[in-house]
């Protein structure tokens, strides 16, 4: 449901790319109640692309994650979030601590792996509607909805 798109000036190993999806994952679901399968993060070097920075061209590490919002996340939430993703970046791109932060709410609609995305907050109810079809991907194989069955299940998202 979210996405967290970093473009970075650093070179990023696979380890530090892998890290900081894992963290930035484990992050996320632990402040909102969207399950991981639905965590969305890419990388992209930032040598790919012109940007500029005061007008003048500058290339520089930013992370821009675009969620949806609602009354029940205040701001504060997000600041606590952007201070999270900082402290992340640091422990894993040491090389490099600059990191700009952009959090961006209003994802109006969205559909990902056949659902579409609940309003945020709604995420409980979307989880208890939708169930029954991601036992059904799950019972039928599909590994990523066999994780997400028992991360539902082990993260009381049902209750």
């Amino acid at each position: 449901m979210p996405l967290y798109d970093f473009t970075h000036k650093v070179s990023l190993s696979p380890q530090q790319q892998d890290s900081l999806a894992e963290a930035i994952t484990k992050i996320h679901t632990t402040y909102f109640t969207t399950p991981s399968l639905f965590v969305n993060v890419r990388f992209t070097p930032a040598d790919s692309y012109r940007a500029y920075v005061g007008g003048k061209r500058k290339q520089a590490n930013i992370l821009v994650a675009r969620v949806r919002t609602s009354p029940a996340r205040k701001r504060e939430m997000f600041d606590e979030l952007c201070l999270q993703l900082e402290k992340t970046w640091k422990e894993i791109v040491p090389e490099d601590i600059n990191l700009r932060i952009f959090i961006i709410g209003g994802i109006t609609a969205g559909l990902e792996h056949g659902f579409l995305i609940p309003e945020a907050g709604k995420d409980k109810e979307w989880i208890k509607d939708n169930f029954p079809a991601f036992r059904k991907k799950a019972d039928e194989g599909n590994e990523e909805f066999q994780q997400l069955v028992e991360e539902i299940q082990e993260r009381g998202l049902l209750d």
